[in-house]
């Protein structure tokens, strides 16, 4: 099967690989997943937006979702399953427009501040310089070595700058 797939490809292996060489060699190739629903949303227009993975703060209907459970939490005085169904239900109905648009804009605010805040983050770290030189040694004293893309020194021995 792994082979078949590597020929229709026009990949080049040797039928001598073993089943975890060819594996790998079609994760190397494989590229992104499709999804039809992403195909038919594109087809029509639609722009398909990722969230980051483990940021439920940017995703609206999270919101939606705490907002719903706020509500049936509420009015559900009584704790009858039967009555958790029917709350849920009526909660969900009464969600408007105004309220997603609310979520959508708060997350629109929180994606600001996270792009805001890594680039002061970004700005605060080239400022980072540790040093264990001694305040007797000048700079000259340490030897540092140099990388060919960075002005980024390493450290050598006990006398040592880092850039960071």
């Amino acid at each position: 099967m792994q082979q078949e797939w590597l020929r229709q490809k026009g990949i080049y292996f040797e039928d001598t690989w073993r089943k975890a060489v060819l594996f790998e060699l079609i994760k190397q190739n494989i590229g992104p997943p499709t999804f039809a629903v992403e195909e038919l949303l594109t087809a029509h227009g639609h722009e398909v937006l990722r969230l980051p993975p483990y940021h439920c703060d940017l995703n609206p209907v999270e919101e939606i979702w705490s907002l719903v459970k706020r509500k049936v939490a509420d009015k559900n005085v009584a704790q009858d399953p039967k009555e958790i169904v029917k709350l849920t239900v009526e909660t969900f109905e009464s969600i408007t427009a105004e309220d997603w648009t609310a979520q959508c804009t708060h997350v629109e605010h929180l994606e600001e501040e996270y792009l805001k805040n890594d680039g002061l983050m970004d700005e605060e770290m080239d400022r980072i310089i540790i040093s264990t030189a001694s305040d007797t040694e000048t700079e000259s004293d340490s030897v540092s070595i140099h990388s060919s893309d960075s002005d980024v020194p390493m450290a050598t021995d006990d006398n040592y700058s880092i850039k960071l």
